[in-house]
């Protein structure tokens, strides 16, 4: 029985750690945060946005998920060497503030190297969202698993998402996407979802694979 155990451990250390981060609560994306900056390799963080500032921070990713640090990234798929870093603020000449310590609530500057860099939330979607499809946050309030006859609180309920496989994303009309859902009875049911709300709490994300 000892040398089972010991064999079950061995195996399970051998196996690979995918240290990926991925918002799945509405209150895992900070209040304030206006898009996503798209990291490179490198990123050099500073304390204004101007080339001559104070450099706070220096990253070199490796994209190595026990050599990645924590705290950094709003979104993180190691294997794509795909990361986002949630951005709070813009400048001119292409620079974004970025939030580097999701724990302690340190921002500085970057400069992006395209205009793809940073997308803007509704940028964001339209690119990833319109690819995988978006999903549900876990701890959304009943009140957003509804699909509407409009994007508007007041018109009429078409439909109720219980066991939802998949949603996938038509157009984004300010707080609300245009989507077809898919149930457990994989029946589509289209209509109006309530993404995000007035104070920017977030409520369904790309579904990035």
């Amino acid at each position: 029985m000892k040398k089972i155990i010991l064999t079950l451990i061995a195996v399970f250390l051998m196996l690979p750690v995918f240290a990926d981060t991925m918002p799945y609560y509405t209150n895992s994306i900070p209040k304030g945060v206006i898009g996503l900056y798209q990291t490179g390799e490198d990123v050099t963080i500073y304390s204004e946005p101007s080339d001559n500032a104070k450099i706070e921070k220096k990253y070199s990713f490796s994209y190595n998920p026990e050599t990645m640090p924590d705290g950094i990234f709003g979104v993180l798929l190691n294997e794509k060497k795909l990361g986002f870093i949630y951005v709070t603020d813009i400048s001119d000449d292409g620079w974004v503030e970025i939030l580097y310590n999701k724990l302690t609530g340190e921002k500085g500057w970057v400069k992006t190297e395209d205009r793809l860099q940073f997308l803007p939330w509704i940028n964001f979607y339209n690119m990833y969202g319109r690819k995988y499809g978006l999903r549900l946050m876990k701890n959304v309030p009943d009140s957003v698993v509804i699909l509407h006859a409009k994007s508007d609180e007041l018109s009429q309920n078409l439909s109720k998402l219980n066991y939802v496989q998949k949603i996938k994303l038509t157009a984004i009309r300010g707080n609300w996407a245009l989507v077809t859902a898919f149930d457990m009875d994989k029946t589509p049911k289209t209509g109006f979802l309530k993404w995000r709300n007035e104070d920017g709490t977030i409520y369904a994300f790309p579904n990035i694979k």
